[in-house]
């Protein structure tokens, strides 16, 4: 299979393929992953906690100063639901590496294993994750799975897998001796290793789940955290390096770019660039940072221009001193509200600007109107 990836990869776009692989899997969760893999049924009482909240109504955003699409979009979100729950699981299960799926004795799907098993790109298990009862696995008594949708990716390690650490430990469910199964794909990750150095993780009792590697546990633990939680920022901010988050009294400006490898750039990046050098901005690539780096940069930056992207999450960084964002997204029907939120929890002035449709089809690029990312962030730099 991955040498047949290889090959569609050589002859179409990636972007092409990824919205194929979208469409191939909505139409598998529909038809035939219903019967190959259906859904373990829980009922309330089955949880530890389970409940519902309004991310958007818990801080209000600022929104009159926005794009008129934006306003639509985030005021819709005042609408929408986030769950929260803790599933202790006591009976056997199996859990795959893949995704980290977990499935039960009878080979029905946990969807709670994941704290996003419901979004439409996550692909079901392998066909051959049901004849894994049989074999002789690795098996652990206790287990606490921080498997997750999007675990490589270091937005979702902060929000989504160190907040499971410190959701269970306000629960006092948490000892350094229990294990704790990550992904070898996360494990090996700049990030995780940086974060590893702190105490509180360096201490613990880590499962690292191998490609391939069927896990078996006896008793284990299923959580998720509501989004955007602000406490969990700080928490993440004490674990860092003090010379890392040391500030300077630079006042930065920084504009973080994408290359054109990333599928999500600016096309015309080089008339970008230089409307923010003539305001007074360095063009910095987190990409070629470590992570130490991107502490740093964030820490030290009162304003910050970026594309969408992982790597606005840095923010956090900045910590209580005062920040202006201008978040730049590509054209969409759908616009994520993650930094809208992050930065109006954290105290920051924010501000979004939606690009063109970019004349490179299917390359992920877009186009800024020069005049406009001007006006922006002149106006950024008021507040």
């Amino acid at each position: 299979m991955s040498s047949v990836k290889k090959i569609l990869k050589q002859i179409f776009p990636v972007v092409l393929l990824k919205r194929a692989h979208l469409e191939y899997n909505k139409l598998r969760i529909k038809t035939i992953d219903k019967l190959l893999f259906p859904e373990k049924s829980f009922q309330q009482a089955d949880f530890r906690i389970r409940r519902d909240d309004y991310p958007f109504r818990l801080i209000p955003v600022v929104l009159g100063h926005l794009d008129e699409r934006l306003q639509r979009q985030f005021r819709s979100n005042d609408d929408w639901t986030q769950d929260e729950y803790l599933l202790v699981y006591n009976q056997p299960c199996l859990i795959e590496p893949h995704y980290g799926w977990a499935l039960s004795q009878d080979n029905q799907l946990i969807y709670p294993s994941l704290g996003f098993s419901r979004v439409p790109y996550l692909p079901k298990p392998d066909l051959a994750a049901k004849g894994m009862w049989s074999q002789p696995l690795e098996e652990f008594e206790e287990l606490v799975s921080l498997r997750d949708t999007g675990e490589e990716n270091y937005y979702h390690f902060y929000n989504d897998v160190l907040a499971k650490l410190f959701f269970l430990e306000e629960q006092g469910l948490l000892t350094p001796q229990t294990p704790l199964l990550i992904a070898d794909a996360l494990w090996r990750k700049p990030f995780f290793q940086y974060f590893l150095e702190h105490p509180y993780l360096k201490n613990r009792r880590w499962v690292v789940q191998q490609k391939g590697q069927y896990i078996r546990s006896r008793k284990t633990y299923f959580c998720k955290p509501l989004t955007h939680t602000p406490q969990y920022y700080a928490r993440i901010l004490d674990m860092v390096r003090p010379a890392d988050r040391a500030t300077t009294g630079q006042e930065r400006r920084i504009f973080i770019t994408r290359s054109p490898k990333r599928l999500r750039f600016i096309e015309n990046g080089a008339e970008a660039e230089q409307v923010c050098r003539e305001l007074g901005f360095e063009v910095v690539d987190f990409d070629e940072m470590t992570l130490a780096e991107q502490i740093q940069t964030m820490a030290n930056s009162r304003y910050v221009v970026g594309i969408h992207g992982a790597g606005l999450y840095n923010m956090i960084f900045r910590g209580q001193q005062p920040m202006g964002l201008l978040e730049i997204y590509p054209p969409a029907s759908y616009y994520p509200f993650h930094y809208v939120l992050v930065a109006t929890q954290m105290g920051y002035a924010y501000d979004g600007l939606i690009g063109q449709p970019g004349t490179q089809k299917f390359s992920g690029g877009f186009y800024v109107d020069p005049a406009e990312l001007r006006q922006r962030i002149t106006a950024l730099l008021q507040r």
